[in-house]
């Protein structure tokens, strides 16, 4: 018994002991990256911080790789652990502990929770492409951005920056931006980057070489000319169309237009003449014109010249000219009406009245009037016979136009010995028609005449033709 009860006691101690030490074990600390983030980039530098949730003076701290115990690379500093320039063999799972010694001796904590970290490539520096590549642009050329790199294991998002400030992009998953129409106003210096999503941090590249991006207005606009300078044409007749660029600028090339589209083989490249030779009315319509000019060793277009057209018309008919009288005999002295007829309407029309040796009158008018006349009077001291014509001109879209002259009409002035020789013409036939009067007057008389002359059947009376009648009675009795 006596025995026994000092084993009991010995057990009793040692069961106290283990039960104040199970009481008394210390708390799991907490390890976490300074940073906030547990993925870097190789060559970043790494900081982990092991947090003792302890009352008690902690003595040290311990750091653990894939459960194997791991230094600092730069030596011990407490609780913090370092990495001065992470690479890939430094990726894994992360853990710490600490220690504490008091009167009971060391004690150790257990581990904390796991923490991994990640090593990623640094991401490549990207290539700003210009599609296409020119030394100079212009405005209205389309031009695209494209930010090149290798290829990365990851969705990326891009960025575009122009002198500095960042351009709207409206897909940034795309590695183009694209300018459909330049302007001066996007000249600059253009650079990219691009950066890793899916990761707690924000993984981005370097900026891109910047580019530069010149942009030029077009060349001033030539001017398109006509010789003759007329907006209205003849049949038949030759028009030269002429492009003139501004001056002093060396030009390259010309180009002519015709209701927008290009004319194959005109102008003359260097000296931007064509001639339409023989115009008809196929030619007529809108003409414009262009020129290249080197710079930059570039080909810079124009703009377009402000637009010519011209019309084709047929050419004027001659007009009609008459008389009155109609025979254009007149007496000396005497009087004549010249009728010039044309065969068109014409808003403005000047009548011209000519001899063969000039001009005798010129009639203008505003209205679409068709038919003039002037009334002359014809004297022999003027001609014995003369010859008149007529004609007109139009003004057809600012150009005067004369027509052909009438067919002629001529005009005899009656003299006065003429007029005797036809008196003694009158004369005479009223002579003979008197002659004739008196031998038509002879003959009836004479049948008058001859008619009296027969003899007579003696008329009887009613009394002596009674008394007949008696007689005979009487006689046959």
């Amino acid at each position: 018994m006596s025995i026994i009860l000092p084993v009991r006691c010995c057990l009793l101690v040692c069961l106290l002991g283990m039960y104040r030490l199970c009481g008394a074990a210390l708390p799991s600390p907490f390890l976490s990256f300074s940073a906030g983030y547990a993925t870097y980039l190789i060559g970043e530098p790494v900081y982990l911080q092991c947090l003792a949730n302890s009352t008690l003076t902690v003595h040290g701290y311990r750091f653990f790789k894939n459960n194997q115990e791991v230094q600092s690379t730069m030596g011990s500093f407490g609780n913090q652990f370092t990495i001065n320039m992470v690479n890939t063999d430094h990726a894994g799972s992360y853990t710490c502990i600490y220690w504490v010694s008091d009167s009971r001796g060391l004690q150790t904590s257990s581990h904390s929770p796991p923490v991994t970290l990640s090593v990623l490539d640094q991401p490549s520096t990207p290539v700003l492409l210009i599609k296409p590549k020119h030394l100079l642009y212009f405005v209205g050329e389309s031009v695209t951005l494209v930010c090149d790199h290798p290829h990365v294991n990851s969705q990326l998002v891009y960025s575009f920056q122009k002198d500095g400030t960042e351009l709207p992009h409206r897909d940034l998953l795309q590695s183009e931006l694209r300018f459909s129409h330049l302007s001066t106003k996007d000249s600059g210096a253009y650079d990219c980057q691009y950066w890793l999503t899916g990761h707690p941090r924000r993984i981005i590249s370097s900026r891109s070489v910047s580019q530069k991006l010149y942009v030029t207005d077009l060349s001033a606009s030539p001017v398109l000319n006509f010789q003759p300078p007329y907006s209205t044409f003849i049949l038949g007749e030759n028009l030269t169309l002429e492009c003139v660029a501004p001056s002093p600028v060396p030009v390259t090339l010309f180009r002519l237009y015709k209701e927008g589209r290009e004319m194959i083989g005109s102008p003359n490249p260097h000296s931007g003449r064509h001639t339409l030779y023989n115009v008809t009315k196929e030619d007529q319509g809108e003409y414009t014109c262009m020129y290249w000019s080197t710079k930059g060793q570039r080909e810079i277009p124009s703009t377009q010249s402000t637009a010519r057209k011209f019309n084709v018309i047929a050419p004027l008919l001659p007009p009609l000219l008459s008389l009155d009288p109609p025979n254009g005999r007149i007496w000396d002295g005497g009087n004549v009406t010249l009728f010039c007829t044309i065969l068109s309407h014409f808003e403005r029309t000047t009548f011209h009245f000519l001899t063969e040796k000039e001009e005798i009158l010129s009639v203008s008018t505003n209205k679409t009037e068709t038919r003039k006349s002037i009334t002359i009077t014809v004297r022999k001291s003027n001609a014995t016979a003369a010859k008149y014509f007529c004609q007109y001109t139009v003004e057809i879209n600012g150009r005067l136009l004369l027509s052909p002259k009438s067919s002629q009409a001529e005009i005899t002035v009656i003299t006065g010995s003429v007029f005797w020789l036809i008196a003694a013409g009158v004369v005479a036939g009223i002579v003979v028609l008197f002659i004739m009067i008196l031998l038509l007057y002879w003959v009836l008389r004479s049948r008058i005449d001859q008619t009296e002359s027969a003899p007579k059947t003696p008329e009887v009376s009613s009394e002596d033709s009674g008394k007949f009648i008696s007689s005979r009675s009487q006689d046959k009795c």
